[in-house]
């Protein structure tokens, strides 16, 4: 019987922790560096990151999120990453401080192996 019960739990906890792939483009939430962001296969080797900005997050956190998220991605240095949008001038803040800022944006391209 307490083998019964312990099988029963052993694969309700194994259901229940199955991980199911995140859709292509889906929004995930990064809950170490507390950012969302946007991942994009474009083809092998090359994707598209897009790292949402919120109200309160910084831009040094949003592009600290992009290189280290572009080293998981590619699991190696030598990745190349083409800023498409999102990068912000030193002065923006003091010229238009309620501006709302574009989310950073870049293509990620990782080297052959």
């Amino acid at each position: 019987m307490k083998y019964t019960i312990c099988l029963f739990l052993v694969l309700i906890l194994t259901a229940c922790a199955s991980n199911k792939p995140t859709p292509n483009g889906a929004s995930q939430w990064d809950f170490d560096h507390e950012v969302q962001f946007k991942q994009t296969d474009l083809e092998n080797g090359k994707y598209h990151l897009q790292v949402i900005a919120k109200q309160n997050t910084e831009f040094s956190k949003l592009a600290t999120f992009l290189m280290r998220r572009s080293l998981r991605i590619c699991q190696s240095y030598g990745f190349k990453i083409e800023v498409l949008e999102g990068v912000e001038r030193f002065d923006d803040k003091l010229a238009f401080p309620n501006m709302i800022m574009p989310s950073l944006s870049a293509n990620i391209e990782c080297p052959n192996r």
